[in-house]
């Protein structure tokens, strides 16, 4: 991936969701969106299908588009979609003997549930006659007292080979302080199976806890499959179009990197999508003078939401999939079943219930006529008269009302004799509540008051629903962004060449004797990231580093991240930062809560390089004083999903909105591929920057 800096040309930012996959192009006229039906048995489909309306929009041909691309960046949910639904690559693992049921134990993997007969085991990630035991063993301390017996690897990897296994999760114990077995193995291994894919504990989370570091290894080989067809599906096929910029793909963490890194370690990918929105919604908030802002992100299948305090995202460390607990580092985002595909539904108590489960783009809701029966969020919003059935997608997909309503009538309606209208109202309430609750997640429920808080609403749908979430959050105003429809897109434009290392080192703050030590793992990870940067064609001094730790007092099992400096450490900093750690811990847990009679511990050591890429420039414009409310294009009959009740409103067309203009709901404006609806007693305005500002 070689880095490019001119402005010439174009660049294109994509976001393959589960129903659409969502593209926005900038050039120096500005910038330019374009929206398609996700191809899940082939993404670069679906991904060019984008790049075909994209083109047309501008007025050139797709080769022509593609031919003047600089930049071309990725963010997916292939590998969400993996590792959540448990599908990929068969997995093999070679592990330390005596620790074969490291996978079915998970730390005692349980439910926040209280009653054990609702408590459930871990799922099977690794089938358990693909799980090898090796004799071999390293200590804490890095030593060896049992050699690796090279033997049993080659015996071991004959059966798994002979079983079909396609991928290799070597996990032996401690083999972040002593790589050696580890690395051993991997030559024995690729000698017996040369095709085979092989993954080191040692390298893909070279830090401690062993449940952590196994279960990333093994969701690194189960989604390497779909992870590395889908980057060379894309490669080949840009290539091919004559494709000659700089090709990468979003990470979780909220930065681009190669298709070589992302391959090496697809779960780095985990949740690229909704990061990418995050990192838009940060640049687009420090524009517009906000510091402090609630994220929503309602595409088909989910609705995600995220909290930035003072423009800082929170960052969820060792995420977990499931009841499995991870060493992958994402963005902090909440997700809910709460999409425009998300599936309506009465429950064993006769309580009507919306998602988790989806219709994503295959049969998609009942609407879309191809094959759905059970109605969806987005069939209640075309039965509610919200949607034009006529100008789906610019009118590029006609919807199907008249079905909608009678799978809304059969499902939900008839069981709970309300009328249609209701139902789907019902629907419109339900999926409120749950985008609602999500964010109280990651509001309230960790000390921030959302009134304080502006509501960005993006997405294909959340136009539809977001000053209702926002109302009963209290959020003062809701910014719709600027191509919201395909505004993760646009964000992932947004973000910097991102590579993220993390290694243990245990250290003792207060013990000077090591920081030699500790200066020569910096050392090495500084050199392990120019050495990645080069091959990713930049060089020393286009990066930035910044330095953090994990810290904690001994004896405690979790940390908090205490932020470094970025140069060689010395004693005296290691001593400042042992007496300033328990005001640090009493600044995230309370005052009071530090343990002050137990030294501190730096855990784990992050090195962060970033490239700081070109972005693209967004539309602005100074508001018109006084602006008149344009003609409405058109009205239409609606059911008011917060009245419930019948009223023909007005039907506003973007273009005909400048900034200043302001529209009193309740209404609707029509942006083509996303509809935004203003309820009765809020206002509308548009903004400098193109974005449709909601006050409440």
């Amino acid at each position: 991936m070689t880095q490019q800096t001119t402005s010439a040309g174009f660049s294109i930012g994509v976001d393959i969701g589960g129903t659409h996959t969502d593209m926005i192009v900038a050039s120096a006229s500005g910038l330019t969106r374009s929206k398609a039906f996700t191809t899940h048995d082939d993404y670069s489909v679906g991904v060019f299908d984008a790049i075909a309306v994209a083109a047309d929009t501008l007025g050139i041909t797709t080769d022509e588009l593609v031919g003047g691309c600089h930049a071309f960046i990725n963010s997916s949910t292939i590998v969400t979609n993996a590792v959540t639904e448990m599908r990929g690559a068969k997995v093999g693992v070679l592990i330390t003997r005596g620790f074969k049921d490291t996978f079915r134990i998970a730390r005692g993997a349980r439910k926040a549930d209280y009653d054990d007969h609702v408590q459930t085991t871990p799922p099977e990630v690794v089938a358990r006659d693909c799980i090898e035991e090796i004799t071999e063993r390293v200590l804490v301390d890095g030593s060896s007292p049992v050699a690796l017996v090279e033997d049993e690897v080659r015996a071991a990897v004959r059966r798994l080979r002979d079983k079909g296994v396609e991928a290799y999760a070597i996990c032996y114990l401690w083999s972040f302080n002593d790589p050696s077995h580890e690395q051993r193995t991997r030559t024995i291994l690729l000698e017996e199976h040369p095709e085979a894919v092989v993954m080191l504990s040692c390298e893909v989370h070279p830090v401690i806890r062993e449940t952590e570091r196994f279960f990333t290894t093994v969701f690194n080989c189960l989604s390497h499959r779909g992870a590395t067809r889908f980057v060379d599906q894309i490669t080949a096929e840009l290539t091919r179009r004559g494709f000659t910029g700089a090709l990468s793909f979003f990470q979780g963490i909220g930065g681009s990197a190669s298709g070589d890194a992302v391959k090496a370690k697809p779960m780095t990918m985990l949740a690229s999508g909704p990061a990418g929105g995050v990192m838009g919604a940060a640049a687009l908030a420090a524009q517009m003078g906000l510091k402090d802002i609630l994220i929503g992100d309602m595409g088909g299948t989910s609705f995600d939401t995220a909290l930035l305090h003072n423009l800082e995202p929170a960052i969820a460390k060792r995420v977990a999939i499931g009841q499995l607990q991870t060493g992958v580092d994402i963005i902090d985002v909440v997700s809910v079943g709460a999409g425009g595909g998300s599936l309506a539904w009465i429950d064993s108590r006769g309580v009507p219930q919306v998602g988790p489960h989806s219709a994503g783009s295959m049969p998609g809701p009942v609407c879309y006529g191809r094959g759905g029966t059970i109605p969806a969020v987005t069939d209640a919003s075309i039965v509610l008269g919200l949607i034009d059935p006529g100008n789906y997608l610019k009118g590029r997909h006609q919807l199907d009302r008249a079905a909608a309503a009678a799978a809304i009538e059969e499902v939900i309606a008839k069981p709970l004799g309300w009328s249609v209208e209701t139902a789907a109202a019902g629907i419109f309430d339900l999926a409120v509540i749950n985008m609602a609750n999500a964010l109280r997640t990651v509001s309230i429920e960790r000390g921030y008051d959302p009134r304080a808080f502006s509501f960005f609403a993006y997405g294909g749908g959340l136009g539809l629903f977001a000053v209702e979430v926002a109302r009963r959050l209290g959020c003062p105003n809701v910014v719709i962004p600027d191509n919201s429809s395909a505004f993760s897109a646009q964000g992932v434009l947004m973000a910097d060449y991102v590579r993220q290392y993390n290694r243990t080192i245990n250290w003792m703050m207060s013990d000077e004797s090591q920081v030699p030590r500790i200066n020569a793992v910096l050392d090495e990870m500084r050199a392990q990231a120019l050495a990645d940067a080069a091959n990713d064609g930049l060089t020393q001094s286009d990066l930035e580093f910044s330095i953090s730790g994990d810290g904690c007092f001994a004896g405690q099992v979790w940390e908090i991240t205490v932020p470094l400096p970025n140069r060689p450490v010395t004693a005296e900093d290691g001593a400042s930062l042992s007496s300033d750690f328990p005001s640090i811990y009493e600044r995230a847990y309370g005052p009071g809560t530090a343990w002050r009679d137990s030294p501190a511990m730096l855990v784990n050591i992050s090195v962060r390089a970033v490239y700081r890429r070109p972005k693209p420039t967004s539309r602005q414009q100074d508001p018109v004083a006084g602006a008149p409310t344009p003609a409405a294009v058109s009205s239409r009959e609606v059911f008011l999903p917060e009245a419930r009740r019948l009223a023909t409103i007005p039907i506003y067309a973007e273009a005909d909105l400048i900034p200043g203009t302001k529209v009193t709901g309740p209404c609707i404006i029509d942006v083509g591929d996303t509809t935004i609806y203003v309820p009765t007693s809020s206002v509308c305005e548009r903004d400098r920057f193109f974005n449709f500002s909601v006050s409440i």
